[in-house]
């Protein structure tokens, strides 16, 4: 992906396996949510192609990647802020069946949703009005409404205190243990290291390490570019 002359991705190639949680590590600027806008469909890559269960969608715009499978969550906060937390979830079924052959009663799976995001004293406030690390949780529970094949998740760990933040861990590892793919780019380095089994680091556009937890975590080019020393035990 090039903006004029410069590339903010080089050669990039990601795969986000069925039932596990595949990371997208690295510094800020380093391309990873210009790499999620790719895929989605809000910016047409200069060159190459994505794929959804080996199908080509490189041409579909943003709506019909989603009907296909694709959700995701925002760096920014993408939020209806005059609606409450269960409004907010709610819609997204709402929309979806207006395409989808399997139809869902709204009401009934939000409160499903947010009873499994840890949202239930929060349901009925509005969104304006909860933690930033309780919003992402509610646009997590949105894009999760449309039943996605890959869920895609922008530090959706920001704002959240070290307790939530385990909790959410657990909840990511129930989530992918159905069968969704999730690609996860988050700076809780230690979030990271205990959800995913596959880790890609990025740095300049640019693939530098792929591997395990552990084989990230000793990697000298991933110490240098984003980890540090501190991070080598």
């Amino acid at each position: 992906m090039k903006f004029g002359g410069a590339a903010a991705l080089s050669d990039v190639n990601v795969t986000a396996e069925a039932g596990a949680i595949t990371g997208l590590i690295g510094p800020n600027g380093a391309g990873k949510t210009t790499l999620f806008n790719c895929i989605t469909g809000l910016l047409q890559p200069t060159s190459g192609v994505v794929f959804l269960e080996g199908k080509e969608v490189s041409s579909l715009p943003p709506y019909k990647r989603a009907r296909g499978g694709v959700a995701r969550t925002f760096q920014r906060l993408e939020l209806f802020t005059s609606l409450t937390v269960r409004d907010n979830i709610r819609v997204a079924g709402e929309i979806r069946n207006r395409w989808s052959r399997t139809r869902v009663d709204p009401r009934a799976e939000a409160d499903i949703v947010i009873e499994m995001l840890g949202l239930t004293r929060l349901a009925d406030r509005d969104v304006s009005e909860i933690p930033t690390g309780m919003a992402r949780r509610v646009e997590m529970g949105r894009a999760l409404m449309t039943r996605p094949k890959i869920l895609l998740l922008d530090e959706p760990a920001s704002g959240q205190d070290e307790q939530e933040t385990e909790e959410f861990g657990d909840l990511l590892l129930n989530l992918c243990g159905d069968g969704t793919a999730i690609l996860l780019v988050e700076h809780d380095v230690s979030l990271v290291m205990k959800v995913c089994s596959f880790i890609q680091v990025l740095d300049f556009g640019r693939v530098i390490a792929s591997g395990t937890p552990g084989e990230i975590q000793s990697n000298p080019a991933v110490l240098e570019a984003y980890l540090g020393e501190d991070n080598r035990a």
